[in-house]
């Protein structure tokens, strides 16, 4: 029963990953078009966008995302054809990672610039199902032992 449960959180964090993707993937495609997408939900997002924190040597945030959420897929691609104890370490370090990045990023957008961007805080909200989920995982596994 514990096999299957942690199987549905991992299909949940490839959904969680694959909706980052989109997002993450969306956001690097406009910033090489030079577009800024609309903004409904808030009204922050041109200036986090095209805030000197969008980019790190050029490179958008986004594109860094697109490349974790991608990382996540496999891993959780890799974890439910092949439970190795590594594959579950390296989901443990990729959601300790995108967690604590989005926790800057949101920081950034708060405290700084003042303002947000709803796709990026959608990035940072898939990042914490992942964190959430990996989590529920850990103590799944724990329990086994």
């Amino acid at each position: 029963m514990k096999l299957l449960k942690t199987k549905l959180v991992i299909y949940a964090i490839l959904l969680f990953g694959f909706l980052g993707f989109l997002d993450s993937a969306y956001l690097t495609i406009l910033h090489y078009k030079d577009a800024i997408p609309p903004c409904t939900v808030t009204n922050g997002c041109e200036t986090v966008l095209t805030s000197s924190y969008s980019q790190v040597f050029g490179i958008p945030i986004a594109f860094f995302g697109a490349g974790f959420y991608l990382s996540v897929i496999g891993v959780s691609i890799l974890l439910l054809t092949n439970p190795k104890s590594l594959f579950f370490k390296a989901l443990y370090v990729l959601a300790d990672a995108g967690m604590i990045v989005s926790i800057i990023l949101i920081y950034i957008q708060f405290a700084i610039l003042k303002t947000s961007c709803q796709y990026c805080l959608f990035s940072e909200l898939t990042s914490l199902g992942i964190f959430i989920a990996a989590i529920l995982i850990w103590k799944n596994k724990k329990s086994i032992k």
